[in-house]
């Protein structure tokens, strides 16, 4: 119960305390009580009038009850619940890692490999993505998928962090193969936006499929391709950032070359803040009211003080 629909309402329960302290303190046994002083005048002394007395008080203190939880009935107790527009109305994304041996074996990102620099700047952009479903695949001399779209933001951070080089056997540079993985588990999205982001630092070398054929697919089924040409171009293994550039532009889509572990945070950061969709519509506010609760328990305070009232008790006095 966090909130009330007439808190005004409330405002009752300050005569009915009142009330009550000043009936306690005058007269206990008095009319408000429907029980008269005089009645146990003659016994007071004894044990049994006294368990008597206590038993008359709790019995009356029970109409106090009912008309406490009567005005907090009649104030309107509920509780809200928040509850987020369906994820699948957002942003879409596939991310496509490249976990190749050059990833591991360069030496421009140090102390780091370039690899172990795209998984935590990687893991810091799924988090921040919280309203869109994400995915995972992984490619070397092959593509195979990691995770399919998914709003579990652990299961996905753990993925990416115990990612390796040594999860794919086949040597090379499928992307090709990467992208048209990544366009397949887009395809049926319902998303209004869907997005493919390219990790990679090296040439298509292999795959059953080349780039700008897999590029024209995702084009075809609306989806755009972020290209990310990690590592720097005079490095120890050949980059072809020409051919990412062009799979960007053809699918509309933006290219970033991450020659350092900060530009390619940037990069990543500058996605976020590319693929931003307004969301269908506003958190939807659930009220739920606890009226019949407090009304319930009023009727069952009157029900016990009127089953008190005919107690064999009542009778003996």
């Amino acid at each position: 119960m966090d909130y009330f629909q007439r808190p005004y309402l409330l405002l009752l329960l300050i005569p009915i305390i009142i009330i009550f302290i000043y009936q306690w303190k005058t007269n206990p046994y008095g009319p408000i009580f429907f029980v008269q002083s005089d009645r146990f005048q003659e016994h007071k002394s004894t044990i049994w009038v006294s368990f008597k007395k206590q038993f008359y008080i709790f019995n009356e203190i029970l109409i106090y009850l009912a008309m406490l939880s009567l005005v907090f009935a009649s104030a309107g107790p509920g509780a809200k619940y928040n509850l987020m527009p369906d994820n699948t109305k957002g942003v879409d994304i596939m991310i496509a890692l490249d976990i190749s041996g050059s990833m591991v074996n360069s030496y421009d990102f140090l102390p780091k490999n370039r690899l172990s620099v795209s998984k935590e700047l990687l893991r810091a952009f799924i988090q921040k993505r919280i309203y869109d479903r994400i995915g995972i695949v992984v490619f070397a001399g092959a593509a195979y998928l990691q995770s399919p779209l998914s709003s579990d933001r652990t299961a996905l951070d753990e993925l990416i962090e115990d990612t390796s080089n040594e999860d794919i056997e086949e040597q090379g540079t499928a992307i090709g193969d990467a992208l048209v993985l990544s366009t397949y588990r887009l395809k049926n999205s319902e998303a209004k936006s869907k997005v493919i982001i390219l990790l990679t630092d090296g040439v298509s070398n292999t795959g059953k499929l080349d780039p700008e054929t897999a590029a024209y697919t995702s084009k075809t089924l609306g989806i755009k391709v972020y290209c990310i040409g990690i590592g720097k171009e005079e490095g120890q293994y050949e980059v072809n950032y020409e051919s990412l550039q062009k799979i960007s532009s053809d699918t509309s889509g933006r290219f970033f070359r991450a020659e350092s572990p900060e530009v390619l945070g940037e990069v990543l950061n500058e996605i976020d803040r590319l693929e931003v969709v307004e969301l269908p519509s506003k958190p939807l506010e659930i009220q739920e009211t606890k009226f019949p609760s407090f009304v319930f328990v009023v009727f069952l305070f009157l029900f016990l003080n009127l089953i008190l009232k005919f107690y064999p008790l009542q009778e003996k006095l």
